[in-house]
């Protein structure tokens, strides 16, 4: 009787989890639209009270400061030395073997990679605005909103032969992808649920390198964040690496040295551009950067030549009447320029297509060979789906527990 339940009950998750993990739309895409950036963990150490200075500096990071209204995936977390503090952040702070105060460690998304931080140093505006953008990143954003399927960072090592012949192995190698891989075929029940919010024709197939100098001071924030998104990678700093970004900024693994070869190339990029399994981001290799983008903003239902993203100001202002001069400046003139002179039009069209279909827009590292199947999550998924995931939900549970009653009430017959 027990394998019988056993067996009814694996088939009633079966029934259940098929539609929610099947989907036919790329995985690229599907990131893009429906994974929202995990957030970066700024954790402040300190003692007693905090200055008007420092109180006024991590304000900032509350939800309506500047660095929130920047969209930057992090959130702050105060730790008092003074008190009691939890075992997991004493052994953080031990862990960092400094004596400064107040001091601000970060850390990728948890569970981090790398658990003591990939950076520490005193809590100021010039430390908090490389921390939270750069020109590099605002280009890889840039580039996967316009619609690249991804954006893989060159991290140089410094040896100029080393780098030069990785690159262009992988400039190669990537330009050969672009003409042999094929876009799985989205299927019309997935665009019908509101899984991708574009023609399926106008997805591209296109990959883009930009080059990191380990020496490039605007670019060292991103440089240490790079080499945390795996626990390891600090070890290989005489190798060159490529790391392909996807998404909303989600890193999906390093390939080193050696490990930049046609193969580990080309797994990486069918990882990318295959159909997703399923939904669920956190069963998928990768760490996503922490970048000041405002992604639902800018994923739209409608390819553009370009979007332009907020312009890099800094935190050197972060008054109230400087903050405002920042967000009237940069968001309200990125999205004027992003509708254009059609943008009434695009908000009437998207009100009436709502109204209508009633849809919601939404690792390998150096041992690359050994591949990773991604899949997806949704975050927005359309209210048709709920009711189809409901009903089956509903459907299998009556099912399993009616078989299993028929089969007791047999059983006690007997």
């Amino acid at each position: 009787m027990k394998r019988c339940l056993t067996s009814l009950v694996v088939l009633g998750t079966l029934l259940t989890t098929t539609v929610i993990w099947a989907c036919s739309v790329p995985v690229f895409r599907y990131a893009l639209e429906r994974w929202p950036a995990d957030k970066y963990s700024a954790v402040l150490f300190h003692r007693g009270g905090l200055t008007p200075e420092q109180q006024k500096l991590i304000s900032h990071f509350d939800q309506e400061g500047t660095i929130a209204q920047k969209s930057a995936n992090v959130e702050l977390r105060l730790v008092d030395l003074d008190t009691k503090p939890a075992p997991e952040d004493l052994a953080l702070w031990k862990a960092q073997k400094s004596e400064t105060l107040p001091l601000l460690v970060m850390r990728t998304p948890l569970p981090a990679p790398v658990p003591t931080g990939f950076w520490s140093g005193e809590p100021t505006e010039e430390n908090i605005s490389r921390l939270i953008d750069s020109p590099l990143r605002q280009n890889i954003a840039k580039q996967l909103i316009d619609g690249q399927t991804a954006v893989w960072v060159f991290l140089e090592s410094g040896d100029v032969a080393k780098d030069k012949a990785a690159r262009e192995l992988l400039a190669k190698e990537l330009k050969r992808m672009e003409k042999t891989l094929k876009l799985p075929e989205i299927e019309q029940a997935d665009i019908e649920q509101g899984l991708v919010s574009v023609s399926p024709d106008s997805l591209k197939l296109k990959f883009s390198i930009v080059t990191c100098s380990r020496d490039d001071s605007a670019e060292q924030s991103l440089t240490q964040m790079l080499l945390a998104t795996e626990s390891d990678l600090k070890d290989f700093d005489s190798d060159p690496m490529a790391l392909p970004v996807f998404g909303r900024g989600r890193v999906l693994y390093a390939l080193i040295g050696k490990g930049i070869n046609p193969g580990t190339i080309e797994q990486a990029c069918r990882d990318l551009t295959g159909p997703c399994t399923c939904q669920v981001k956190d069963q998928n290799p990768g760490t996503d950067l922490l970048m000041s983008v405002p992604w639902e903003k800018l994923v739209t239902p409608a390819t553009q030549d370009e979007k332009e993203l907020p312009p890099l100001t800094g935190l050197t202002s972060f008054s109230n009447s400087d903050a405002e001069k920042t967000d009237s400046a940069s968001m309200p003139q990125l999205l004027n320029k992003q509708a254009g002179s059609d943008s009434q039009a695009t908000e009437k069209t998207a009100a009436k297509e709502a109204k209508q279909s009633n849809t919601v827009t939404g690792a390998v590292s150096t041992k690359a060979s050994e591949g990773s199947t991604l899949t997806a999550e949704s975050s927005g998924v359309a209210p048709v789906q709920y009711k189809i995931e409901f009903l089956l939900l509903v459907g299998s549970v009556v099912l399993v527990i009616l078989l299993a009653g028929s089969y007791m009430l047999l059983a006690r017959k007997q």
